[in-house]
């Protein structure tokens, strides 16, 4: 196993000791329901990005402007996030706020898809941060308050654009590129796992 990959582990287990507040749907919505009940609105939607090009890597993360410096989209990613893009417009899916990590592959696929985001460093890639276990303890809190707020607007849905391991860390869920965890927030820090879906969804 590479160093990097058991680091990655060594921090998912130190922060799954964290509390959390995720409750499991009983059964969890099938891609076809859960399409549907996004159409609806009131919740959030935490999309990790596109299928990326695995022979690049994070080398230099001091200027965030420098995507030569970092793991960027592949063509067959981007032309996964013009598709997710589209079948929202498809399929009526309504869009509120959209944040995303302040990485290139996080922004890109959100432009790609929806034409427009905002950069939230609290979304930072937990592997790649030099912070310190109390930040990443943060990070990881920071998103549990963002899955368990509910859209300003209840007839939208917020988007979360981010990364795998801090949604381990934060909801114990698991997704590969491209691949979309819904939540439907409760209050009162609360929120409830829906399902899961892939670009092949849309």
């Amino acid at each position: 196993m590479r160093f990097g990959l058991f680091k990655s582990y060594l921090l998912i287990a130190a922060l799954s000791l964290l509390p959390i507040s995720t409750l499991s749907a009983q059964s969890p919505l099938d891609s076809d329901r859960l399409l549907q009940a996004l159409t609806e609105g009131g919740y959030v939607i935490y999309w990790r990005h596109a299928a990326t090009d695995h022979s690049q890597g994070d080398r230099d993360l001091r200027d965030m402007r420098r995507c030569e410096t970092q793991r960027n989209l592949s063509e067959f990613g981007r032309a996964q996030a013009r598709r997710v893009g589209a079948g929202f417009e498809s399929l009526g899916i309504p869009v509120g706020e959209i944040v995303s990590s302040p990485f290139c592959r996080n922004w890109e696929t959100a432009e790609l898809a929806f034409g427009r985001y905002e950069i939230a460093n609290d979304l930072w890639n937990l592997p790649a941060s030099a912070a310190s276990p109390s930040s990443q303890r943060e990070l990881v809190e920071r998103l549990q308050q963002r899955l368990s707020t509910p859209p300003s607007d209840a007839s939208q849905n917020t988007v979360i654009i981010g990364h795998n391991l801090n949604l381990q860390a934060a909801a114990r869920v698991r997704i590969d590129e491209g691949g979309i965890a819904v939540f439907k927030p409760l209050g009162d820090g609360r929120t409830r796992f829906m399902g899961t879906l892939v670009p092949e969804d849309f």
